[in-house]
């Protein structure tokens, strides 16, 4: 194909000349071409729909779009678009040759076309000039991978062993880490070492995901994939390090999560109070029993803590202990020691469980 890039502004003229390209294209042809990339309303429509449509099988569907790109390919019209598949190119080589499908789609096309282009005609039309020309391949997804479109010569495999090796480390480590932690990992596997690059073959993966605080997980972790309240107050609460109280939580949840309808207090309490992630650790304060936390009231907290001590405890040394794992005033803890049945008090002033 000739290139000029002056000749063209691939923002304006684009969607113009897809329509010449099309228009010396048989009535049929034309048709199911249209409709197999959405080219009119950006909804593609299955080889078996269009085959209804005209009593056909699939099997002819797909000879008529093989034969229509086929006359495409030989179109003078053809080479008004150089320019754009030299930026589009360039744009490839920019991430690494290759780059996930909906990034490309839903990020990227918008660089290529008007602003007044409406989002799904614009995926429509990248996704038909791709398809057009030789340099482009498409890679379909699996259970693991997203579709990829990569340049002919870049093996998108490459860059998949190496997001299964930091999904390995991701397993080993067993905790949610920093964008930097894991483009680190994916630098020090590979040989692409730019970050921008390695963060879009990271969102390749369908097994390692994101949260709203930008931590990067297994996909499958509560602390990446979300779905309850429950889940959201677990994040909450390990994003923050420390017990809150429950009201404080709902504002977290509400304010970090895009929510069709906001998480009322109630609920969230009660999914704190049953599940056994979450400890009461105070008047509506709770922590996550990951910390170290125990459940139970101060009077279990306190048997707790004299049987692991083995020896008679100061007031001081129990408040103390008693204050790490539960947030209570000091006359709870000291109205609990006076219960004789199962607390006594030696001759030096300290307390002891009763035998």
């Amino acid at each position: 194909m000739a290139t000029n890039a002056k000749t063209v502004n691939v923002n304006v003229n684009i969607p113009k000349t897809i329509t010449v390209l099309l228009s010396p294209l048989p009535d049929r042809q034309r048709d199911v071409v249209t409709k197999r990339y959405g080219l009119k309303d950006g909804k593609r429509r299955t080889l078996e729909e269009i085959g209804n449509q005209y009593k056909i099988t699939r099997e002819r569907v797909r000879q008529i779009e093989n034969d229509a790109k086929a006359a495409l390919l030989e179109s003078e019209h053809m080479e008004k678009f150089d320019p754009f598949y030299e930026r589009m190119i360039a744009h490839f080589n920019e991430h690494g040759g290759m780059r996930p499908e909906h990034k490309l789609f839903d990020e990227d096309a918008r660089k290529f076309f008007s602003d007044t282009l409406e989002k799904e005609i614009a995926r429509a039309y990248l996704h038909f000039l791709l398809s057009l020309h030789d340099q482009f391949v498409r890679h379909p997804e699996n259970e693991k991978f997203h579709a990829v479109w990569a340049l002919k010569n870049v093996n998108p495999s490459v860059a998949k062993r190496t997001l299964e090796k930091v999904e390995e480390q991701l397993h080993a480590h067993k905790e949610t880490v920093s964008k930097e932690q894991v483009l680190s990992w994916l630098a020090e596997m590979s040989d692409e070492k730019r970050a921008h690059v390695l963060e879009s073959h990271l969102a390749a993966s369908k097994t390692i995901g994101t949260n709203v605080y930008g931590e990067y997980g297994m996909a499958h972790w509560p602390e990446i994939n979300t779905r309850g309240v429950r889940d959201k107050a677990y994040l909450v609460l390990k994003k923050h390090a420390r017990p809150m109280h429950f009201k404080e939580i709902v504002d977290h949840i509400n304010t970090t999560f895009a929510l069709r309808k906001e998480a009322h207090p109630q609920t969230v309490h009660n999914e704190l109070i049953k599940n056994r992630r979450f400890v009461l650790v105070g008047r509506g304060m709770y922590a996550l029993s990951d910390w170290g936390y125990q459940p139970g009231k101060v009077y279990d907290v306190l048997m707790r803590v004299l049987g692991d001590a083995g020896r008679p405890l100061s007031k001081e040394e129990i408040v103390d202990a008693v204050m790490k794992e539960r947030n209570v005033k000091l006359n709870t803890i000291l109205l609990n020691l006076q219960n004789k049945t199962n607390f006594e008090k030696t001759a030096d002033g300290k307390f002891a469980l009763r035998r």
